[in-house]
């Protein structure tokens, strides 16, 4: 499973997204880790996004035979596991794709760790994006992935969609009456 944001909006933006869709639909099919899978499509990438973009994403596989969940952050938000009803949020060091600074390209295999975790039947796995945890109040203040992790907690127990809409129901009575500024995915 994945999860990813491209900087910037737009139609250069929703441009990005299908390359690195279609980019990660090949990668798959030849690559299981996901540190290797990050570093080879922030090569393929590194040259072909303009100075003004970059892509975050979060790489997770999940083995249901070994029972464990392997993942690498590319500069994305963490990913946050429910298991026997505690919350934790995992968040791997990882730069973002496509980041064109002079030696971004070959610091960001070093900088890029894969971490793995046992996975339990009925723990929750969720990846989202920013928009989530960043909605903002009326004062200026975040909705936060601690804040995510307690709504999810708390509704642990529903399914898939009954989660999502509890989360998206918190978040919105979180921001009130302010403007949304980011799309939200989970």
């Amino acid at each position: 499973v994945l999860v990813a944001d491209v900087s910037g909006k737009g139609t250069s933006a929703a441009l990005y997204m299908a390359e690195l869709k279609g980019l990660m639909l090949a990668l798959t099919k030849k690559e299981e880790s996901p540190r290797r899978l990050l570093i080879e499509a922030n090569r393929l990438l590194a040259n072909h996004l303009d100075n003004r973009n970059f892509i975050t994403m979060t790489y997770a596989v999940i083995d249901l035979d070994a029972r464990t969940l392997t993942c690498a952050r590319a500069g994305h938000t963490p990913l946050i596991v429910v298991s026997h009803g505690k919350s934790h949020v995992i968040a791997p060091p990882g730069m973002v794709l496509g980041l064109r600074l002079p030696g971004a390209s070959e610091r960001f295999p070093d900088l890029l760790e894969e971490y793995t975790r046992p996975i339990d039947p009925g723990d929750v796995v969720v990846l989202y994006t920013d928009g989530i945890t960043e909605a903002m109040n009326e004062h200026g203040d975040f909705f936060s992935d601690e804040a995510l992790a307690q709504v999810i907690v708390g509704q642990h127990e529903l399914d898939a969609a009954g989660i999502r809409e509890r989360v998206v129901r918190e978040v919105l009575s979180f921001v009130g009456a302010a403007d949304p500024h980011d799309d939200m995915t989970m």
